[in-house]
């Protein structure tokens, strides 16, 4: 529908007509660096697994919170040092370039703006998180404060909103994943601790492989690129 056209129609029906602009193709450049924000250990894997198996070696990973109350009939402590390994075992399958914990109490991310105000993204051209409307607080907090953090301290890259517990409305980009998806399902199957009451492979597989159907790919992850 040409703009023309559609500009009438809304001017003289009243069309309430949204802009619709198709995902394209993540085209990544060597020299790109990256740092990947995740709320829990696995959230890493759930939503950029495949992004990580590519581009990996051009990415600094930060795992936020402690994950203590993963597994309600696991004690706290012993829950954290579980989940400690499991992220520390995938993430050596990413061959990233560094990693790092600032073991927030799971659950009180929005309450803790000092610990992540200690993050540094000068040199970064991209940070990733989860998006705004995800269904989980820990998710949603990580971008409220990132935001807090720009209003002092001015991010000049963007920031890459990238797919968990609810999906992108409208993705701006995607990533053909098809050539790295069974190592992707072995990876999220390494966080045994979460897989055993939930089967997210195959839920995350089935995402992938749905929102490959719009560019003629078997699987890709979607994101949603923009400006701070």
């Amino acid at each position: 529908m040409g703009k023309l056209s559609l500009w009438f129609k809304k001017k003289i029906y009243g069309y309430d007509l949204p802009d619709y602009k198709k995902a394209q193709e993540w085209k990544i450049k060597p020299s790109d660096r990256f740092l990947l924000l995740a709320p829990h250990a696995d959230d890493e894997t759930i939503g950029c697994g495949g992004f990580l198996l590519k581009y990996g070696s051009q990415c600094d990973v930060v795992l936020l919170t402690d994950g203590r109350y993963g597994d309600n009939e696991v004690d706290p402590e012993k829950m954290i040092e579980i989940r400690k390994k499991e992220f520390q075992n995938v993430m050596s399958s990413y061959a990233v370039k560094s990693i790092q914990m600032l073991n927030i109490e799971d659950g009180r991310l929005i309450d803790s703006f000092k610990d992540f105000s200690t993050l540094n993204f000068k040199g970064y051209d991209y940070v990733l998180m989860p998006h705004p409307m995800d269904f989980h607080k820990d998710h949603i907090a990580v971008a409220c404060l990132f935001k807090r953090l720009c209003r002092t301290r001015p991010f000049n890259g963007r920031v890459v909103y990238y797919e968990v517990w609810n999906t992108l409305g409208r993705p701006t980009h995607y990533v053909d994943i098809s050539d790295v998806i069974e190592e992707k399902e072995r990876l999220i199957n390494m966080y045994s601790s979460q897989t055993k009451n939930i089967n997210y492979a195959s839920r995350i597989l089935g995402l992938n492989h749905y929102r490959g159907m719009r560019h003629h790919v078997k699987f890709e992850e979607d994101f949603q690129i923009e400006k701070i």
